[in-house]
């Protein structure tokens, strides 16, 4: 396929651009797991989005490289998530270190699944079907990844409405998510792949909602902290009251010496 002047510029800004969102995209849990390492827990935290972004980050590494794609067309692809891949093997890392026994567990067989998948496709690419087709089989488990990753901060949405807290979710994430896939959308329909618009179309409305539940839901986290700033202030200013009256009985024993002296002029007077 050949692409010349203008198409060739908006098909370089778009290569370029989409690069650099996905690169925020895959680093917007930073603060999260920086978190984690503070509190030495995951908390409610969901390991779901980093098993997903992994298992995305190997098979679009794996897609870019020239074993799967024609000779280093894809080399942008499989750089950049390359890049990904390793971030997500120190996600996943941290979430393993600090998670509860219980979320730790599942975590554990997750990733377990992930590398069963992965390993399965690279296998069936590389010795069970044609050259031909080996491309659209990467490609298609590539596109169920993505469509998952960029779905998958939804699995917070329980904790999220139960705390009314966006604590857990990362609104970087969904933005970077947005913007790529916008970016990474007309990559593809410039390169005419198929396998790139499609997740990428079905990203646009996901990390649209995300946006909107962590916006709405900010706020009422910020309305509840003020209400507990409030309570506290309120707290503290009626037991100052009470500390108070804890020290008032000292001058009682003065007036209890004035009534005796009182007393004993009355007598002597008598």
């Amino acid at each position: 396929m050949e692409r010349e002047g203008p198409v060739d510029d908006e098909y370089m800004d778009c290569v370029s651009e989409g690069s650099a969102f996905a690169l925020f995209m895959y680093g917007a849990p930073l603060s999260n797991f920086r978190g984690v390492m503070r509190k030495k827990t995951t908390g409610e935290m969901s390991g779901l989005p980093y098993a997903i972004g992994l298992l995305n980050c190997l098979v679009y590494t794996w897609y870019g490289s020239p074993l799967i794609s024609n000779g280093w067309d894809n080399a942008l692809v499989m750089a950049i998530n390359a890049i990904g891949l390793l971030l997500q093997f120190c996600f996943c890392g941290i979430y393993l270190l600090f998670a509860p026994p219980k979320p730790k567990r599942i975590m554990g067989m997750i990733l377990g699944g992930v590398l069963v998948v992965f390993v399965s496709i690279a296998a069936a690419s590389m010795w069970g079907i044609g050259a031909a087709h080996k491309k659209a089989l990467v490609g298609t488990t590539g596109m169920v990844a993505s469509v998952i990753l960029y779905g998958s901060p939804l699995s917070d949405i329980r904790t999220v409405v139960k705390n009314k807290s966006v604590e857990c979710m990362s609104f970087y994430f969904s933005m970077f998510a947005f913007l790529g896939s916008v970016l990474w959308l007309v990559y593809g329909a410039l390169s005419r792949d198929i396998l790139i618009m499609a997740p990428n179309f079905l990203g646009i409305p996901l990390a649209s909602t995300q946006m909107i539940i962590y916006c709405v839901y900010s706020q009422k986290s910020r309305a509840r902290v003020e209400d507990v700033k409030l309570k506290v202030l309120t707290t503290i200013s009626e037991e100052k009251p009470k500390e108070k009256c804890t020290k008032l009985p000292l001058p009682q024993n003065d007036i209890e010496m004035q009534l005796e002296q009182k007393e004993t002029i009355e007598l002597t007077s008598k």
